[in-house]
C-alpha cells in the first residue's frame, strides 16, 4: 500500500507528491480537513520544500560562480540605453 498527499479543489485532485505506483489500483480517498482558500496545508508546504530540496546541491561551485558573474554583468544592462515606446 502506498499513500500520497493531495489537494482536492472541488473538481480535481492535485497530487502534492509523485504517484509511486503504475497500473490500475483500488484507491481509498480520505478527506482529512477543509482548507481555507488562502491557506496552504502542511502537506502542500512540505511538498514544496521537498521539491526545492531535490535541487539543492545540483550546481557545482563553478556553476554558481558563472551565474553570479552573469548577474553582475547584467545588473545595469538597461542603464543608459535609449528607451522605446512600444505602445
Amino acid at each position: 500500500m502506498e499513500a500520497i498527499n493531495a489537494i482536492y479543489d472541488g473538481n480535481i485532485f492535485k497530487p502534492l507528491e509523485p504517484i509511486p505506483v503504475k497500473g490500475k489500483y483500488e484507491v481509498v480517498i480520505t478527506f482529512t480537513k477543509a482548507l481555507d482558500e488562502t491557506e496552504e496545508s502542511d502537506a502542500e508546504i512540505e511538498a514544496k520544500i521537498q521539491r526545492m530540496l531535490k535541487f539543492c546541491g545540483t550546481w557545482s561551485d563553478e556553476d554558481v560562480e558563472l551565474m553570479e558573474e552573469i548577474v553582475r554583468e547584467r545588473e545595469n544592462f538597461s542603464k543608459g540605453r535609449e528607451e522605446y515606446d512600444f505602445s
